[in-house]
C-alpha cells in the first residue's frame, strides 16, 4: 500500500516531532544531570551550590515544520543548497 503526499507529509511531521522532542529531552536531562552532580560537588566541598541552568526549549511548531522540510529534502534527494535558497 502506497500513502498519498498528505500522508507522507504527515509522516514525517510525526518523525521530525518525535526527533525534536526526544532530542529536548536528552539535553535536559544531561543538563540537569551534569547540575546535579556540581550541586553535590558544592555540598562536598562546603561551596555554595550553583543556580539551575536554563533547560532547552521545546520544539516550537515551526521548529518542527523546519525539521520535516529538512527530512522532506532528503527523501526527495533536494540537496541542502537548493533547498536554502528556495527558503530566500
Amino acid at each position: 500500500m502506497s500513502l498519498t503526499p498528505f500522508e507522507i507529509r504527515l509522516e514525517l511531521l510525526k518523525m521530525a516531532k518525535d526527533m525534536l522532542v526526544d532530542e529536548y529531552h536528552s539535553k535536559k536531562d544531561t543538563t540537569s544531570q551534569d547540575w546535579q552532580i556540581k550541586v553535590e560537588n558544592a555540598r562536598h566541598a562546603g561551596a555554595q551550590p550553583p543556580e539551575h541552568p536554563q533547560l532547552p526549549s521545546y520544539p516550537s511548531e515551526t521548529d518542527i515544520i523546519v525539521k520535516a522540510q529538512t527530512l522532506n529534502g532528503f527523501v526527495s534527494n533536494i540537496p541542502l543548497d537548493t533547498a536554502k535558497k528556495s527558503k530566500v
